[in-house]
């Protein structure tokens, strides 16, 4: 089996997906591009994720043509698709239909940088343009609204996305941008969120440059 490493990895986030409460039934799909054979691993279409096994996982070349697998690639495959033909960077995606970030995408509300954390998926949370789901003008919408360096992008009156350099990355994304998400809704319950200034996100963003990389403590 070929890239059994990646398939198999793909497999695990996607429980791990379901079990973290991002998806519900067999909504949303993973996908991450295998280093050595540059193919693209990708959650079937319509099966549990409880059922997903490394030979569950459909492998794709970058024209989405199926080069290994019995199931139908994900639905989503024309969006996966096109972020990485625009985004060459990125190694993985993760899409959600998560509760909070979900009930931002249905009402066409985007994220703002109402906390520091936030800057870690970009300059903001913005809401793509709806189109059908599985369809090339998601993708183009969703593409347009990542623009060149955003790490998270809210589907119209659907879900959202993350993007990363690696499955991790990408998942890491998916956990953040949720508990964004449900800070903005609950701040927005109570009143009228604080944003940052453009002054504060400039200072926060030199803070963040390296963040979550481990670092040894410098001993005297």
């Amino acid at each position: 089996m070929r890239a059994e490493e990646s398939r198999r990895r793909v497999a695990e986030f996607s429980r791990r997906m379901l079990h973290d409460r991002l998806v519900a039934g067999t909504s949303g799909n993973i996908s991450a591009i295998d280093e050595a054979s540059g193919l693209i691993a990708i959650t079937p279409s319509g099966v549990d994720y409880e059922r997903l096994a490394p030979e569950s996982i459909t492998l794709l070349d970058r024209d989405g043509r199926v080069v290994e697998g019995d199931l139908e690639p994900s639905s989503e495959t024309p969006m996966h698709l096109h972020i990485y033909r625009r985004r060459p960077e990125t190694r993985a995606i993760v899409h959600t239909h998560s509760m909070y970030a979900t009930t931002l995408a249905v009402l066409g509300r985007g994220i703002p940088v109402m906390h520091y954390m936030v800057l870690l998926l970009g300059d903001s949370v913005p809401v793509a343009e709806y189109a059908v789901y599985g369809s090339e003008q998601l993708a183009e919408n969703a593409v347009r609204a990542l623009g060149a360096e955003r790490k998270a992008v809210l589907l119209a009156n659907h879900g959202a996305v993350t993007v990363g350099g690696s499955l991790d990355e990408a998942y890491r994304n998916a956990l953040l941008l949720e508990s964004m998400a449900e800070l903005y809704w609950r701040a927005v319950l109570a009143g009228e969120p604080r944003l940052l200034s453009e002054a504060e996100v400039e200072e926060a963003s030199r803070q963040l440059k390296g963040y979550g990389a481990a670092r040894l403590r410098t001993r005297p």
